[in-house]
């Protein structure tokens, strides 16, 4: 898992982690709003935010992909899930200070459509950030394409001890073809 916290003194922070699930063969991206802060230790905190200051979703190999790629490319990637009850939207991009990039900024977006609910969640990284991020990716990648190939093998090799070979049924009245083109 990779994590970020960027608290604020505006309470307006945010902390954001990445974790790759082996089952779901997805990148999981959960969010979460500041709770706090405190001024003597200059900190922030973001235990005790109830349900509408958190977010997750579930980011696609293709996905983790694109987001690798805006990195290498200080390009924008973006995309949209919707389900009947939310629809969910990112985007990670260069972030822009000044009319110079400092780093990358991402983005969450969530509508609620049961609920009624609209989430915005938004976090920088610095280039070290950035960095980190595109490592864990590409680990993940690795270990996504690692696993289908063990997945892959494993299933060829049960095909296999279930497949028995036997000798055709011999057949006598075959004629043999002797002229053989060398």
């Amino acid at each position: 898992m990779l994590q970020f916290y960027k608290p604020n003194p505006r309470n307006t922070g945010s902390a954001c982690s990445f974790s790759y699930n082996k089952n779901d063969k997805a990148l999981w991206v959960n969010f979460i709003k500041q709770s706090s802060w405190n001024g003597q230790t200059k900190s922030g905190t973001f235990k005790g935010s109830g349900p509408e200051k958190k977010a997750n979703s579930k980011f696609s190999v293709t996905e983790l992909a694109g987001l690798v790629h805006a990195i290498e490319t200080n390009g924008d990637y973006g995309n949209f899930h919707g389900t009947k009850e939310r629809n969910t939207t990112f985007k990670f991009c260069p972030y822009m200070r000044d009319g110079s990039q400092v780093g990358y900024s991402f983005s969450l977006n969530q509508n609620n459509t049961q609920e009624g609910t609209k989430k915005s969640f938004i976090i920088g990284f610095n280039f070290a950030e950035g960095r980190m991020l595109k490592q864990y990716a590409l680990t993940v990648l690795n270990n996504y394409f690692i696993d289908c190939i063990e997945e892959s093998q494993s299933y060829n090799k049960k095909n296999d001890e279930k497949v028995e070979t036997s000798a055709p049924p011999k057949d006598n009245n075959q004629e043999v073809d002797l002229d053989v083109p060398w």
